[in-house]
């Protein structure tokens, strides 16, 4: 699904949809719980990854999971410390 829907966007309407993302988040949390907006977000980032990563050279490949996990290390750093 995503797929079709990333095939026909140019990149400017690529990077607007990226950047309200995070609204779109704030408003999953007010109608629904955390596990459910969890799972959900696990089903997108998996799907999303897997479309980019097939479409990039090895190179490309390596440079953004070195990304993606340089980011979760500074996730799971900046939220360790906190309760939940």
């Amino acid at each position: 699904m995503m797929q079709e829907m990333f095939r026909d966007m140019d990149p400017e309407s690529m990077r607007s949809m990226m950047e309200a993302i995070p609204s779109m988040v704030e408003q999953c949390f007010a109608t629904m719980n955390a596990e459910e907006v969890g799972s959900m977000m696990q089903d997108m980032m998996s799907e999303m990854m897997e479309s980019c990563c097939s479409m990039m050279d090895a190179e490309q490949r390596q440079e953004m999971l070195s990304m993606c996990r340089k980011m979760l290390d500074q996730f799971e750093e900046k939220y360790s410390f906190q309760q939940v």
